[in-house]
């Protein structure tokens, strides 16, 4: 008959106490998912001074925020339908359109853009780049890689900083500084303000000291001009507001990831708001 030995028998409740451990882990994330308990925990900093709440103002214009598909067209669908029923016209997408960059996906991403019948206005993200030579694939689908966009009266620059280790090219970098100054708002794929609200700090220079530099530097560059109300960033799967430090009325965004997979909250999205006066309101948007 067999005799358990005390090495066994710690072995044994060893065992089942990392199996419980594992299961712990396992239905934890489930209800995360299930009740959507990270949806708001990282929505507003300290201050009361917070975008997240409606006001009732005259409207200018109305846009959407999109960002980290990867691949997850049934959900980009999902995404862009419900922004037509609101009455957006135009939509931002923030990059990781795609898992690895590869033409067919963007090609794919793009027939969705088109589908929608929604003016969608895309910037690439490291994901974008990286079956790909560079921005070769995502430019034959979307041309340009930055530019501005003004929608009424309201100006948006969008920036390609997707190149983790290459960082801003010298061209695009003098395109930032003549337009930045009479941007409202700043679109980018990395964030670049890792506040208390960032988990990771993940963003902009994480992989390389010459570009956290620039990184730096455009930060500094934006907090200047009072023109710019706020900077929308994205790329770590998880929806946050933070008031910047140095100017108070300077805000940056990260807008959750649309995708599925890998993400810590449900799939979202966000609405921007911007009112005849100035002012504006950031709604998240969850499926």
């Amino acid at each position: 008959m067999y005799k358990p030995t005390a090495k066994s028998c710690i072995v044994a409740g060893c065992s089942v106490s990392c199996l419980s451990f594992i299961l712990l882990i396992v239905l934890a994330f489930f209800l995360i998912s299930k009740f959507n308990v990270l949806d708001n925990l990282f929505l507003h900093n300290s201050t009361q001074k917070s975008h997240m709440s409606p006001k009732s103002k005259p409207i200018a214009i109305t846009v959407g925020l999109i960002s980290d598909t990867e691949n997850d067209w049934d959900y980009l669908e999902i995404a862009l339908n419900d922004l037509k029923k609101r009455g957006v016209t135009d939509v931002f997408h923030l990059g990781d359109i795609s898992h690895l960059g590869v033409p067919k996906d963007l090609s794919t991403a793009n027939e969705y853009f088109v589908k929608s019948g929604l003016k969608v206005h895309p910037i690439p993200g490291d994901r974008d780049l990286w079956k790909s030579k560079g921005l070769e694939a995502f430019s034959s689908v979307f041309g340009s890689a930055y530019g501005v966009v003004e929608v009424g009266n309201v100006k948006f620059l969008l920036i390609n900083n997707s190149d983790e280790y290459a960082g801003i090219d010298t061209v695009q970098w003098k395109y930032i500084q003549e337009n930045l100054p009479s941007s409202k708002f700043v679109l980018l794929h990395n964030p670049i303000y890792f506040g208390n609200k960032s988990l990771w700090g993940k963003g902009m220079g994480e992989y390389s000291t010459s570009v956290d530099s620039q990184r730096r530097s455009l930060l500094d560059t934006a907090r200047s001009f009072s023109s710019v109300s706020a900077i929308f960033g994205g790329d770590q799967h998880l929806f946050s507001e933070s008031v910047d430090s140095v100017r108070d009325t300077l805000f940056h965004y990260v807008v959750g990831a649309t995708s599925s997979d890998r993400n810590l909250e449900r799939p979202n999205m966000a609405v921007l708001t911007v009112y005849e006066d100035g002012d504006y309101y950031v709604e998240k948007i969850s499926f």
